[in-house]
């Protein structure tokens, strides 16, 4: 008998997805709190590249927040100062922000385990760097203001909910791509050297040129995120893409679950949204939040989604428990 195709998770993801879309718009009362959800789905994107990186390679990186300023900065740059079409600065966000990570990947990728992640954390900080002081190309302190409103060709965004709308579209591609990724050669190739990359190295896997692939993709990913950051808040300055976001980024891949893309979401939402919640608690949420990463760590090593993984097996472990009974 033939396997179905179709899972019961991919089913749940389909209805809970068909749910955000339609309940979101209609159960948050203002503005503010739709820009939250905003950039929750600008997050998910970028942490998408994480999903590819870490999740399926093994790659602790720390510079998505950087290459997500690449792509802001070249659409305010493109579109403030070029006149050019939202679109085609997307685009060209993406592309500049790949081509960064290549080239920037040939040489990190000498690098491994924690040199690696060392080096990305230096990378993150340079640019961070480079956007506060170069004022001639990012403005200084203040950035770029003035980005207009996002045209997606047969409309313009003029609120938050349209960019709601604009981005749940963009963030359903970038996930099924990740997910298209996971199941390809690549997707193989990546997993074989998070598990084990001498045996990698044996089966044929090149594992340098395979890296440097996952490094790109996650530029790619943050670098789109960073695009619709601008658009998103017509006033882009470096602040926006710091170390401490690419931590969080990182926290919020790990509460999830690692290497899943239902998981990367719902951490995303939830670490959004948690600021907001805990305003009451002024100075002491910090301490509050890194109390949480700890016990996350602890007792939730794989995160939200290996909660559930552990679930459903343990329930199909009982199912079967009781067929053999039967039988």
């Amino acid at each position: 008998m033939k396997k179905s195709l179709i899972k019961p998770t991919h089913i749940l993801f389909v209805v809970f997805g068909i749910a955000f879309v339609i309940l979101v718009p209609m159960l948050i009362p203002n503005q503010y709190m739709m820009t939250i959800m905003d950039n929750a789905l600008i997050y998910f994107i970028a942490i998408l590249g994480l999903t590819v990186m870490l999740g399926m390679g093994g790659q602790v990186t720390f510079s998505l927040a950087g290459t997500m300023g690449i792509g802001a900065f070249t659409v305010a740059i493109a579109t403030v100062r070029a006149h050019i079409h939202p679109l085609i600065a997307i685009v060209l966000a993406v592309v500049v922000a790949s081509v960064f990570s290549y080239l920037i990947g040939i040489a990190l990728f000498r690098l491994k385990g924690t040199y690696f992640a060392f080096a990305s954390i230096a990378l993150v900080q340079i640019l961070y760097s480079l956007m506060l002081n170069w004022k001639q190309v990012t403005g200084g302190a203040d950035g770029i203001a003035g980005v207009p409103p996002l045209d997606v060709g047969f409309f313009v965004c003029e609120n938050k909910v349209h960019y709601f709308y604009v981005f749940c579209v963009f963030a359903l591609i970038c996930g099924l791509i990740v997910h298209r990724i996971r199941s390809s050669s690549l997707g193989r190739s990546l997993a074989s050297i998070r598990d084990n990359e001498i045996a990698a190295r044996c089966l044929g896997v090149n594992v340098y040129q395979t890296k440097i692939i996952s490094f790109v993709l996650a530029g790619a990913f943050s670098g789109l995120a960073g695009a619709l950051l601008a658009f998103l808040n017509t006033n882009i300055t470096s602040e926006l893409f710091t170390f401490e976001q690419s931590s969080i980024f990182l926290v919020m891949a790990m509460l999830g679950g690692i290497g899943s893309t239902m998981g990367a979401f719902v951490g995303t939402v939830l670490l959004t949204l948690l600021p907001e919640l805990m305003r009451f608690m002024a100075s002491y949420y910090k301490f509050v939040y890194g109390v949480g990463v700890i016990l996350l760590m602890i007792f939730m090593p794989m995160g939200l989604a290996g909660v559930v993984k552990s679930i459903f097996k343990k329930k199909k472990k009982q199912k079967q428990t009781r067929i053999s009974e039967v039988e």
